[in-house]
């Protein structure tokens, strides 16, 4: 870094915005690449259960928004935003590294700490950074700015949503793993070629602390807080669309044909139906800023915390879409991936509203010196929700102790104190004894797989209580006898069954932007903008 420049003073578009966008960009491609994949990854590769596959999906998104904290205080009091963005940056790249050339559990463990704490250390320092390039004389920007940081964020996800499960399914998980890894090295240089073309504001070290526990911090960070645990619950189900929503369009009564106007057809894979919320959100951004809000203006005060509760109630509308979605796959109802858009662009709608309005107001409502600090507890927010869904998913599951499994071309099972219904998702952990034979994609060898994953209860005979085993097409799973079943082995059945899953977290949602309308209508802050200095 070759000279310090600690306010703006130009009237225009910071000179260093192009580099920071463009950085932005290739990085959420690396970890929305990432992340697309991940679901299918652990249940189709690593034949982990949904529930199990739930927890460390979310778990992982908690601890890349948990690790924000500690990347703004190292921001903020020691090493200043550019420094920890760049040096955090190459833990980042190694978590790639990690996923790309070990595709086992231990792979995927090291990958996924090394990138929670590189992505999520630079998370709250990146956008504190953008706003950073701005003063008095273009503060009018920071929202036109603001807009374009999350369409070159959707730009980046779009792409990589689309060609990282291509990989996967065509080349491996070396290969889908090993693209965003290289994206995230491109991303990294990028940033370090515009050092000398940002205003760098330097660390506060000690005045950070008569900040943040003065009067004026703490008054900032109580109100924020408050605000921040409405916005968990937002943050519990929104982030499903890359786990339970994912899983939901691996149903084999999900049709993922598409046809454009009779004249383009293909068929998605289930991880790329994800790639229509950033097109969505591409769509939605100018839509909202040219036609949306204004006209909502119209009607009421559009005030942002008016714009979160909106995007609330919007949420717990795209859950109950998906819940009735649950409700005909469950009934072994073809249903079109149509309904899964139209649940994913009432999401898209209530994210618009919810997390671009957060990130910005957020931002303006942190006193100078703790930008990052409140950008990191914003994001704490995002780790919470996704901490809930842990805890629900583990609450969820229901082990049940098999009394009889029998192998061969037909899988049959019986309990000894739990019927369970048709279609019922039963998941075995290993341990039954059993294996199945499932073709290597590489190899094209038949693998003994050890039974392990996500199943439906079959066709039940009522008088022996024994069930059948199926996949997601209702086809019978055959499998063969390798051990004798484990002393007290249990599968997992699921406390809520099918739609109600989604029909809890939409009244969750429902409840929480109803508690959330006075705070929304009541909330009084303070604005604050970096000004030049003394």
């Amino acid at each position: 870094m070759s000279k310090t420049i600690e306010t703006s003073t130009t009237n225009g578009m910071p000179s260093g915005i192009p580099f920071i966008v463009s950085n932005e960009a290739a990085e959420r491609f690396s970890f929305y690449g990432m992340r697309a994949i991940l679901a299918v990854f652990m249940t189709s590769y690593l034949h982990m259960t949904e529930s199990r596959s739930t927890e460390w999906a979310h778990t992982f998104t908690s601890a890349v928004y948990f690790t924000p904290i500690l990347g703004a205080f190292l921001a903020d009091i020691f090493i200043g935003k550019y420094r920890t963005i760049l040096f955090l940056s190459i833990v980042y790249c190694f978590g790639h590294l990690a996923l790309a050339i070990n595709e086992t559990e231990n792979g995927l463990f090291w990958g996924l700490l090394l990138i929670s704490i590189g992505a999520g250390g630079i998370k709250p320092c990146v956008s504190a950074h953008v706003g950073d390039q701005f003063g008095e004389k273009n503060k009018h920007l920071i929202e036109k700015v603001f807009s374009i940081f999350y369409f070159a964020i959707n730009f980046g996800s779009l792409f990589s949503t689309l060609l990282t499960p291509y990989l996967l399914e065509h080349y491996g998980p070396a290969y889908a793993f090993g693209l965003p890894g290289i994206l995230m090295f491109l991303a990294t240089v990028v940033f370090w070629m515009g050092r000398k073309q940002y205003v760098h504001v330097p660390p506060f070290g000690k005045a950070y602390f008569k900040t943040v526990f003065g009067k004026e911090g703490l008054a900032a960070i109580g109100r924020l807080l408050f605000i921040y645990a409405f916005i968990a619950i937002f943050w519990a189900l929104y982030d499903q669309h890359a786990s339970t929503w994912v899983y939901q369009s691996k149903s084999a009564f999900l049709n993922k044909d598409i046809s454009i106007f009779g004249i383009w057809e293909f068929t998605l894979l289930p991880s790329q139906i994800q790639a229509i919320n950033p097109v969505l959100v591409l769509v939605l951004i100018p839509l909202s800023a040219w036609f949306i809000y204004p006209a909502l203006s119209k009607l009421i005060p559009l005030r942002p915390l008016i714009k979160v509760l909106i995007g609330m109630f919007l949420c717990a509308g795209a859950f109950m879409i998906a819940a009735y979605i649950e409700h005909r796959l469950s009934q072994g109802i073809e249903t079109s991936v149509w309904w899964q858009f139209l649940a994913y662009l009432v999401l898209t709608m209530a994210e618009v509203m919810v997390s671009i309005t957060a990130l910005e107001f957020s931002y303006t409502q942190a006193p100078n010196e703790m930008k990052s600090t409140v950008m990191g507890i914003f994001m704490f927010s995002i780790s919470l929700g996704n901490i809930l869904v842990t805890v629900i998913s583990n609450y969820n599951n229901l082990p049940e102790a098999v009394a009889t499994i029998t192998a061969g071309s037909k899988t049959y099972i019986s309990l000894n104190d739990y019927t369970p219904i048709k279609g019922e998702k039963i998941e075995f952990d290993g341990g039954s004894g059993l294996a199945t034979l499932q073709q290597n994609s590489k190899t094209k060898k038949i693998d003994t797989i050890p039974l392990t994953g996500t199943y439906l209860v079959g066709a039940i005979d009522p008088a022996s209580k024994q069930f059948t085993l199926e996949d997601n097409g209702w086809h019978a799973i055959e499998t063969i006898k390798t051990a004798n079943m484990e002393a007290g082995y249990k599968v997992v059945f699921h406390r809520f069954k099918h739609e109600a899953y989604f029909h809890m977290y939409a009244l969750l949602m429902f409840v929480t932007a109803i508690l959330f309308i006075g705070v929304a209508v009541k909330y009084q802050g303070k604005t604050y903008i970096q000004v030049e200095r003394e």
